[in-house]
């Protein structure tokens, strides 16, 4: 009889659970960001392998400038206002973003195109989640911006990634157009794009490349 009470008071437990019905979202839905937070220790590539001597890490982002995000908690006005399931708006945006959702993560994809170059889409690729590139004019390319994040339109937290690529380029002196120019040049780039560090674009870095990438999430809340 014991045992009849344990399976009869399981039994309620589960129904009762089945009977619960997930309160749908409220639009307009408002949440703003107040957290900053490392998802991933640096990494560090060069000609498509990593590099895991923390020391050669360090030196590399001291001799660079280094990554300046820091994981931090904060109030802030910066917010996504969500109009729909399938439409929201950034506050540091003029124009609004179409979502796809798929379970707890959520695609964002702006409604208006911007102009790249061939530099530009570079950096564009290492992003996991982007739209296809449009020739237009003078090697120029129209592409959609895109983002993703996960969570609910109540609390979301947005993926991000800063980036420091720097290349180094040989130019043989004999082959210059003026004299004394030629030899070994450093270029660099670095910035935070919002979206995932796609795996695949370590297999594009040349032998003069060298990429130090963090992860982050920026996160909102309802207040």
């Amino acid at each position: 009889m014991k045992y009849l009470s344990v399976v009869l008071l399981l039994f309620v437990i589960v129904s009762c659970k089945k009977t619960e019905i997930e309160q749908a979202p409220e639009f307009p839905s408002t949440v703003y960001l107040n957290r900053i937070s490392i998802k991933s220790k640096t990494r560090l590539y060069s000609n498509k392998k990593e590099i895991t001597d923390n020391d050669v890490i360090d030196r590399f982002l001291k001799s660079n400038g280094g990554l300046i995000i820091k994981d931090s908690s904060f109030v802030s006005d910066e917010h996504i206002k969500f109009f729909s399931p399938d439409s929201a708006k950034f506050s540091s945006s003029d124009y609004p973003w179409l979502i796809t959702k798929n379970n707890d993560q959520l695609k964002f994809k702006s409604t208006n195109t911007w102009i790249v170059t061939n530099n530009e889409i570079r950096n564009i690729e290492m992003s996991k989640y982007r739209s296809e590139f449009e020739p237009v004019w003078d090697s120029k390319f129209r592409t959609y911006n895109m983002q993703v994040g996960y969570g609910n339109y109540s609390e979301l937290s947005l993926s991000s990634f800063e980036y420091m690529l720097v290349s180094w380029t040989y130019y043989d002196p004999e082959y210059s157009w003026f004299p004394g120019e030629g030899g070994l040049y450093k270029s660099s780039g670095s910035g935070t794009r919002f979206n995932e560090f796609d795996e695949s674009f370590v297999q594009h870095l040349g032998k003069g490349d060298t990429l130090a990438i963090r992860e982050y999430f920026y996160s909102f809340k309802k207040r």
